[in-house]
């Protein structure tokens, strides 16, 4: 099993059903203006230990490590809705 990263899940007011994933530790502050803009103001929803087997509801736990490997973060979008990181695949 790898090892597990603490993750923040955060949702914006603009953009339901979008969640942001950060490392617990990043400050918002320090997110692509572009990415608050298009969520809004942004709240706490949960804090995860994410491990590349989790499975969770609409992706996996390698798809949020890739994402904050290389962008910092991974948007999650409603269903049906692509996100800037399937441009990569």
């Amino acid at each position: 099993m790898s090892t597990a990263v603490k993750v923040r899940v955060l949702a914006g007011k603009r953009k339901p059903d979008t969640y942001l994933f950060i490392e617990s530790e990043t400050e918002i502050e320090n997110l692509p203006p572009e990415l608050l803009l298009l969520l809004g103001e942004l709240r706490d929803v949960i804090t995860l230990d994410i491990t590349r087997e989790k499975q969770l509801a609409r992706c996996s736990g390698g798809e949020v490590l890739e994402g904050l490997a290389n962008a910092g973060y991974y948007l999650q979008m409603p269903p049906g809705e692509r996100t800037r990181h399937d441009d990569h695949h």
